[in-house]
């Protein structure tokens, strides 16, 4: 036994699917009876909480934990690595684009309006373009935002990553955009690669600041304004006094005065650089800039940076929940505890039969469906109770009449609003289109949070082999509902 250290919920999230799925081995009864019994020692409320708490339990109670656990630790490294590559990257960017755009010879003078350009009205672009890509997928937004997610530094690093290391496995495309499937594994990868964009743009803000800052102490830098479009003095003082809003009251000297903006004009197109005003009197400009930069650049990246960690949070914890796996797992430790003999004949006796009446929804019950006659509904009560061990409170046959009457199926389990709902699949047989529409059919009237179980079944009743289980499982990911998965029984 060993001290299971405690990891990040995304390292958590990849590593709990991968054990689930090695745990599928084990006789489902085993694995029932033991999450059940950790469940009961758990006081934690939240979802989430449960089932990191769930694996703690079981990391400290098993003798190795699954082989894939390595595979998110790596990629959990790799977070981390590229989130101070961008960091890097960004204040790096930063540091230049300030030293360029403050680079002063003594000659001409700094050129305002670039360099709000260039560190404001850029990063306004920069910051519109991230609000896009923040919206959720709409049709009229889509192909947009694919070019911006893929053109992005921090996706670019992703991807980067993933190559240059050799992250082949799937679960590595989480970190890239446009290679995530399913939309909670988009939605993932989305938010992670705002949130390593807003870290860059963070750290360009503060090295542009602090190098700035860092010239107007150390240097003597002369400012002034100058462009080609037809602005006049009066011109430049209304859009000053409307830019300066935000910070005419807490810092009055970082708005510039109409004498400011009068003497400190000047033409590239005269014969020398200005030399009639001193110096000193053209240095006023830079509180305005420096305020500028904080109020539309580093200010607003701050915001979407917390916005963007939170979203990360959310979709986080949607990666962990919304995996079949761990659905089937949140299930086992929801039931409550039956007594259950292992005799069939006594099992079926103590449930009802397929003609009763509905139970009032308890943990344990189940509707059940049986598909193009997999089971004889006589048998479907005990082979419930005694492979599976949840109580049958109706059964209903699909998959071998008209359409119509599978929508009557469908129609009435919805009514019943049972959790889980039961599919007996026979398990000899390939799967087809026409189970995979009946169970979307299904899921569209019983909702997102209803788990639906299938249960592939052998020809002669018996439990389904590993092969036929192994082509369903596949099946039933392929599918690509987070609330379906597959158990074959014990």
């Amino acid at each position: 036994m060993h001290n299971a250290r405690r990891g990040s919920l995304f390292q958590e999230a990849l590593e709990i699917s991968a054990w689930l799925e090695a745990d599928r081995d084990r006789p489902f009864d085993q694995r029932l009876h033991r999450d059940r019994k950790i469940a009961a020692s758990i006081s934690d409320s939240d979802t989430v909480d449960r089932v990191r708490h769930w694996w703690q339990v079981v990391r400290r109670e098993t003798p190795s934990a699954a082989h894939d656990t390595e595979l998110a630790t790596r990629l959990s490294r790799a977070r981390v690595i590229i989130t101070f590559s961008m960091l890097f990257i960004g204040a790096l960017a930063g540091a230049g684009a300030s030293l360029a755009v403050f680079r002063y010879d003594g000659t001409w003078p700094i050129n305002v309006v670039t360099a709000f350009a260039v560190l404001v009205l850029l990063q306004i672009a920069l910051i519109a373009a991230t609000l896009i890509l923040m919206l959720p997928r709409i049709p009229g937004l889509r192909a947009l935002q694919s070019v911006l997610g893929a053109l992005n530094p921090a996706a670019i690093a992703a991807a980067a990553y993933r190559r240059v290391g050799r992250q082949h496995d799937q679960r590595a495309s989480l970190l890239v955009l446009h290679q995530a499937r399913g939309p909670v594994a988009s939605r993932f990868a989305r938010w992670q690669i705002v949130v390593w964009s807003q870290c860059a743009a963070v750290a360009f803000n503060v090295a542009a600041l602090v190098c700035a800052l860092g010239l107007i102490t150390f240097t003597d830098l002369a400012f002034g304004w100058s462009s080609t479009l037809r602005f006049d003095s009066e011109d430049i003082l209304r859009l000053t006094r409307l830019l300066s809003t935000p910070w005419r009251d807490l810092w009055p000297a970082a708005v510039p005065t109409a004498e400011l903006i009068e003497q400190s004009r000047f033409f590239r197109l005269a014969a020398s650089a200005p030399t009639a005003i001193a110096a000193s009197e053209l240095t006023g400009w830079w509180p305005f800039l420096l305020a500028a930069v904080t109020t539309y650049g580093l200010f607003p990246r701050c915001c979407l940076l917390l916005l963007a960690v939170f979203r990360l949070r959310a979709a986080t914890r949607n990666l962990l929940l919304d995996d079949p796996r761990v659905r089937a797992l949140l299930d086992r430790m929801n039931a409550e505890e039956m007594q259950l003999g292992s005799n069939v004949e006594e099992t079926a006796a103590a449930f009802p039969d397929r003609n009763a009446q509905s139970a009032p929804a308890m943990s344990g019950d189940a509707v059940v469906i049986v598909w193009s006659g997999a089971l004889r509904m006589p048998d479907v009560a005990p082979w419930t109770a005694k492979h599976l061990r949840w109580r049958v409170v109706e059964t209903l046959e699909a998959g071998s009449r008209t359409i119509a009457a599978d929508a009557a199926v469908i129609d009435r389990v919805a009514t019943l609003q049972m959790n889980p709902v039961i599919v007996f699949v026979r398990g000899w047989e390939a799967p087809l289109l026409e189970l995979q529409d009946f169970i979307q059919a299904l899921r569209a009237k019983v909702g997102p949070q209803c788990s639906v179980v299938v249960v592939p079944v052998g020809a002669n009743g018996d439990v389904a082999s590993e092969s036929q289980r192994s082509t369903w499982s596949r099946w039933t990911a392929r599918v690509g509902d987070p609330a379906l998965y597959l158990e074959s029984g014990a």
